[in-house]
């Protein structure tokens, strides 16, 4: 069997099990993520009638769990927040794993040819998503905050920084890590992505941003969602304007661009680069890490100015 084969048998019997929750017949598959690890997603093309599907699986535990969120983001939230995500057809559970079928929304971004308008259009998009309105939504409907990170995982990633050279110039923020939450907290809390990058964006035919991925959605306090955005776009060789998408987002969020969102958004980069970055520096080509290191160097400058 090859391995066209096995994609197109695997959708099929998904298909089956789905039953009169859906139609028609599916007529090509393809993986497009995943597949030997508990989870997969498949690209569905379906006729009688004709559409394009996503079809996202997953059977491990932990990724159960996150799967799980997305579906109630999907059946409880998507209809109610300000930007365009994928139509949702069904999810569940079947065989011991959690399934989501969605309606295909659109091709990948290509951001390295944006212009500042483009960028600045999307920090408008985030800015409504975080406005007050969205989280009194969500929080009717469930959605819950992220578990602050353990001692267990400080701990790793001091050691990992340690490793790197940089025990010198991360000592005192190890020694206060603490600050920089309180500092992330002074904003009002919001609903947030939670893995929010252009991997995680697609473009419909209108030129229109599709979000999509919403497995890590939670309540947070916002500049989190900006600072992962800019360090996955800056690893690509990609520099948002991030002067201008400040002051876009903190328009459209309703929220004052001043010295508190200013430290807050230092502080979310700060504590996504101290403790998500380590695992991935040593699969980094080494230009992508110089900007990185050089990007932690600036903010540390910048959060004890």
């Amino acid at each position: 069997m090859t391995t066209t084969e096995a994609v197109e048998g695997e959708a099929a019997r998904w298909w089956e099990l789905l039953g009169d929750r859906v139609r028609g017949e599916v007529v090509g598959a393809r993986t497009i993520a995943g597949g030997a690890s508990g989870s997969a997603v498949y690209g569905l093309s379906v006729d009688q009638p004709a559409g394009e599907f996503v079809l996202k699986v997953a059977s491990r535990p932990g990724l159960r769990e996150r799967a799980r969120r997305e579906v109630t983001f999907y059946r409880e939230l998507a209809a109610h927040v300000p930007v365009l995500v994928p139509e949702f057809v069904v999810g569940g559970e079947a065989d011991g794993t959690a399934y989501l079928l969605l309606t295909a929304a659109g091709v990948p971004t290509e951001a390295e040819r944006w212009s500042e308008q483009r960028w600045t259009e999307l920090a408008t998009e985030l800015g409504r998503l975080h406005r007050e309105q969205v989280l009194a939504l969500a929080i009717d409907r469930g959605a819950a905050a992220r578990e602050r990170a353990s001692a267990e995982k400080l701990a790793a990633g001091e050691r990992a920084w340690i490793k790197l050279g940089y025990e010198r110039l991360l000592a005192p923020l190890w020694a206060s890590f603490e600050a920089l939450g309180a500092a992330i907290r002074e904003l009002p809390a919001c609903l947030c992505h939670g893995d929010f990058h252009l991997g995680n964006l697609l473009t419909d035919p209108a030129d229109r941003f599709v979000w999509i991925d919403w497995q890590e959605v939670h309540i947070g306090h916002g500049p989190g969602d900006l600072a992962l955005l800019w360090h996955r776009a800056e690893v690509d060789g990609v520099n948002p304007p991030r002067e201008a998408m400040h002051t876009a987002y903190a328009v459209a969020r309703g929220i004052p661009d001043d010295a508190l969102l200013r430290r807050a958004a230092v502080a979310s980069e700060l504590t996504l680069l101290l403790l998500e970055w380590p695992t991935f520096f040593p699969y980094l080509p080494e230009p992508a890490r110089a900007r990185m290191r050089s990007r932690l160097e600036h903010l540390v400058a910048l959060w004890y100015r």
